[in-house]
């Protein structure tokens, strides 16, 4: 059986910490203003945590995958979108918030898959068999 090892304490929490804001943050907005859009990122981020919680085996690639679709490819868009957007309208009101958010965003997603890289480890785990008693 495989498990995953977080050799680093303070990256762990720091994701239980992420993922676990994000999951509240997404279910307020679900439930105040009524959409059922949010409930995906409710069970990819509770899934997510749930992996890690239990040392699953998939839990360093849940991490991986969930940090470049969602942080870094989904950020990445967003700021080449507002870009072609801004570049089209001559720069003439250009939102730097917006881009210092979505470029934010891009390198906590690369921070986490090159920490998820240095830091968790999937090792077998060998259970030992206990010997049946046979008086």
């Amino acid at each position: 059986m495989k498990k995953s090892i977080f050799t680093n304490v303070v990256f762990y929490w720091a994701i239980v910490s992420i993922l676990g804001v994000l999951l509240l943050w997404n279910l307020y907005l679900t439930i105040a203003h009524s959409r059922l859009a949010g409930l995906l990122p409710i069970s990819i981020q509770a899934t997510l945590l749930v992996l890690i919680f239990k040392r699953h085996e998939y839990a360093k690639n849940g991490i991986k995958i969930w940090a470049i679709i969602f942080l870094i490819a989904s950020s990445g868009l967003q700021l080449f979108g507002r870009l072609l957007k801004d570049l089209s309208d001559s720069f003439t009101n250009v939102d730097l918030q917006h881009y210092l958010t979505t470029g934010i965003t891009i390198i906590v997603g690369i921070l986490i898959v090159n920490y998820t890289n240095k830091t968790v480890e999937v090792v077998e785990i060998i259970k030992e068999e206990t010997e049946p008693n046979h008086n």
